[in-house]
């Protein structure tokens, strides 16, 4: 009897030991296959590739393609025909990229639940709303009217599926094995997505919800005097004094003021802010200020950074084609780089391309909505969102000619539609293989007008001598202030009835000062005679880069190179000596510890450089901090904080300047003024003992810790957020406000230097490495010369032949596979 009981028991115990090693539970995979000698983890560390050269075998290939690694594990793609180098492109990206392509594809689509299960249910909830699959298949019907485009995007599609059709189960990447799932068939539709996918990170937030809260709040004065629209210390994108022609098309007249009703959800996170931190810089310097005589560009995109890089390095070669830089996996061609005759970069816009509309229903059916006076039928579509381990969830979205109602109200009738450029049918892919393919200035700005959205500053050089920028886009046409608020969506004046025509968007071309250069600022002074939107980049990098630039002459690349990594804080240089001052005369300055009298002389004595060892940028960045949040506290206090657009640095040291402004936020503007700091003096003060508290907390007790790169906390994720899987505590410069723009998960996510010369030559780098596999050492390589500062040469080759002949020279000893 005990021998049964024993066997039995054994068994219950195998019985359950096969369920839990087959079972998930949340994010922990299922142990069993995840740990399997053969097919688990262990099996994907991926390629290895040191430098060689292989000719690709894959079923769908044309003619015979050559691929050689170089020493960073770039591929320079030699290919015979338009078909095949963009079949390579696609293959040798999802060798190295395809989980991070599979995740987020299925991201935009609002898919995620179907491998993540419930935890991700809302998220994919909030993009069916936001029309993310919709727009990309608006996007998939233009192409499909476009053959030499749709061939470029079947050639790609089909080279990712047979690298997939190779793989076996062992061969997985690891997060599949991690979360447990099978990678699967790459579609067309995709390429959309991942489009749609950057148009959401760029130009997918909007302001509109908040500032009307806002001015239910505080009114159009505030609105007007701390959030204006045309900030008068910005030192904008095209120089001020530029003439611009009259206008060609004149916008309707502004209707009288729209009063929405304010739907207490609607600043969640369909209604995101735009994220200040995402910003870049880019910039061109003419040939008559350059050491060589021939232009220089250079280009530094500040996005969230992650593992694997949001960037894919790659050089395709093929007839009439011969071009380097970064793509983005899952798009064919490059996205920013150069060729033999010109370079581009990009930078983001923040323009307004994105309106939001008060809709009123006719009834609880939701079957009609009120535009102009009259019943309008609106258009209803089921999303199954299948979520793994669990029943589909099901979700109605409406539609009206404004775009998807996003936020819903049934009580009150009442829902928020998205108008937004993303969701046009649109052929966006042109302007990039035109630019691959451009020889010179006429081909660049005929490449401009295909991509609409998200707007980008375009910054351009050539080998001929030119360098030029343009604002790119599809905007509006709009009054003053139109989608800075929700607007009435049953008003036709509210409409987006015609858009700025292409050749008066803000643009310079070989301008006298000798260079051109954006950081996402204000693209154009008041004067000119579109109206673009309310809320662009801080006045701090643009002014720097500017300044530098102005400074510079005989300029090589190297000087590019110190300018993106460029430290000085003009926030800090602007508003730390009205901080000191204001401290040194409040009433209880006597009365700071001799500790704190030190944390002050290193302040005095700082040079406004944050530097990753000093202790200086961490006082003055926490202490700000706090007096900006006890500065606007003051008004804000009437706004859900849900609700809130904190006005910007800037903004709280001009009040800094003038005591006459506090006044006047304290007497317009304080639930009750005797609540208030009697003085800006105090305020400081009392922000001085906050942020002291709170570094305390923070870093603890020991200020000789209380060091930059500590606080900054730079750190590159994993797209799952496994802490293992991703880099953390990266001694890094620079600040949010800094040409070196960085703080946290955002910062320089790359960087490239170009010489325009007779033969170019170009430097570049990433925080990562080509590899998306943890196991992999081209994992994150690049990942400590990207926090120094460094740039790698980039390996430009003209023909295989030039290619093959480096491999004989190459470190490793490489050798020909055939």
């Amino acid at each position: 009897m005990i021998k049964w009981i024993k066997v039995g028991g054994a068994l219950i115990v195998t019985l359950a030991l096969v369920m839990i090693l087959n079972s998930r539970a949340g994010m922990i995979p299922a142990l069993g296959p995840f740990l399997n000698p053969i097919n688990g983890f262990w099996q994907s560390a991926g390629p290895q590739h040191e430098p060689e050269a292989i000719w690709l075998e894959a079923e769908g290939l044309r003619d015979s393609v050559l691929v050689v690694f170089d020493d960073r594990r770039v591929p320079h793609i030699f290919a015979r025909n338009d078909h095949d180098v963009y079949f390579a492109q696609g293959y040798v990206t999802a060798q190295d990229r395809l989980f991070q392509m599979d995740l987020q594809v299925r991201g935009a689509a609002g898919r995620l639940s179907e491998v993540l299960g419930g935890q991700t249910v809302a998220l994919d909830r909030a993009e069916r709303r936001r029309g993310m699959l919709w727009g990309a298949q608006q996007k998939m019907e233009a192409y499909q009217q476009e053959p030499a485009l749709m061939a470029i995007i079947d050639a790609y599609t089909a080279g990712v599926n047979a690298y997939i059709s190779k793989l076996h189960p062992r061969q997985f990447p690891l997060e599949f094995k991690l979360l447990g799932y099978e990678p699967e068939p790459f579609e067309p539709v995709n390429v959309a997505l991942m489009h749609m996918n950057m148009a959401s990170t760029l130009a997918g937030g909007t302001s509109a919800v908040r500032m009307s809260h806002m001015r239910a709040a505080l009114g159009d004065s505030f609105l007007d005097r701390f959030l204006p629209a045309h900030p008068v210390e910005m030192d904008p994108i095209i120089p001020p004094g530029t003439e611009w022609p009259d206008p060609s098309v004149q916008p309707g007249p502004a209707p009288e003021t729209f009063t929405p009703t304010l739907i207490s959800e609607s600043s969640a996170a369909i209604h995101r802010l735009p994220d200040p931190s995402l910003g870049s810089n880019s910039w061109a310097v003419h040939g008559s200020r350059t050491r060589t005589g021939q232009p220089l560009l250079a280009n530094d995109m500040h996005l969230e950074m992650t593992m694997p890089a949001i960037w894919y390095e790659v050089q395709l070669n093929a007839p009439g084609l011969n071009v380097y830089g970064v793509s983005i996996p899952g798009i064919p061609s490059v996205i920013v780089g150069f060729n033999e005759d010109v370079a581009w970069g990009v930078t983001n816009s923040g323009a307004n391309v994105h309106d939001v509309y008060e809709i009123v229903f006719r009834d609880e059916s939701l079957e009609e909505y009120l535009y102009e006076e009259a019943w309008h039928p609106t258009r209803m579509t089921i999303e199954e969102i299948g979520v793994r381990g669990e029943a589909a969830v099901q979700d109605t979205v409406w539609y009206t000619h404004h775009g998807p109602v996003v936020v819903l109200d049934r009580e009150r009738l009442r829902g928020q539609a998205s108008q937004w450029m993303a969701h046009r049918g649109t052929t966006d892919l042109r302007t990039f293989f035109t630019l691959n393919r451009a020889r010179g200035y006429d081909d660049f700005t005929a490449a401009l007008p295909y991509f609409e959205t998200p707007a980008q500053n375009f910054t351009y050089a050539d080998r001929h001598g030119n360098i030029s920028l343009w604002h790119n886009g599809l905007f509006p046409l709009r009054w003053e202030g139109m989608g800075d608020l929700i607007s009435d969506g049953s008003n036709a004046a509210y409409d987006w009835q015609d858009f700025v025509p292409r050749d008066e968007v803000p643009r310079i071309t070989n301008p006298e000062r000798g260079f051109v250069s954006s950081a996402n600022q204000n693209p154009a002074a008041p004067d000119y005679p579109y109206y673009l939107g309310r809320f662009f980049a801080s006045f701090e990098r643009g002014a720097r880069i500017n300044e530098r630039l102005h400074e510079l002459d005989h300029a090589d690349w190297r000087d590019m190179q110190e300018l993106q990594n460029d430290d000085l804080s003009l926030r800090a240089r602007e508003g730390l000596p009205f901080m000191l001052a204001h401290l040194q005369s409040s009433e209880g300055f006597a009365q700071l510890s001799q500790a704190d009298q030190e944390l002050i002389a290193k302040l005095e004595a700082w040079d406004y450089e944050m530097k990753a060892d000093e202790h200086a940028p961490v006082i003055f960045n926490e202490w700000l901090r706090q007096i900006r949040s006890n500065l606007w506290e003051i008004p804000l206090a009437a706004v859900e904080p849900q609700h809130r657009r904190v006005p910007e640095h800037i903004r709280t040291i001009q009040v800094l300047q003038d005591e006459s402004e506090y006044a006047y936020i304290v007497e317009n503007y304080a639930p009750a003024p005797a609540s208030a700091p009697e003085n800006l003096s105090a305020l400081v003060l009392q922000s001085w003992d906050d942020a002291i508290t709170e570094l305390t907390r923070r870093m603890g007790e020991d200020r000789r810790l209380w060091r930059w790169w500590r606080y900054q906390q730079t750190r590159v994720m994993h797209l799952t957020r496994i802490e293992p899987l991703s880099r953390t505590s990266i001694r890094t410069s620079g600040a949010t406000e800094a040409v070196n723009s960085q703080r946290g998960s955002n910062g320089p996510s790359w960087r490239m230097v170009v010489s325009l010369e007779d033969e170019v030559q170009a430097w570049g780098v990433y925080p990562g490495g080509q590899s998306g596999s943890p196991g992999s050492k081209h994992y994150d390589d690049f990942l400590e010369a990207w926090a120094r500062g460094e740039l790698f040469p980039l390996h430009f080759f003209r023909t295989q032949e030039e290619a093959l002949s480096w491999l004989e020279t190459a470190p490793f000893n490489p050798t020909l596979s055939e």
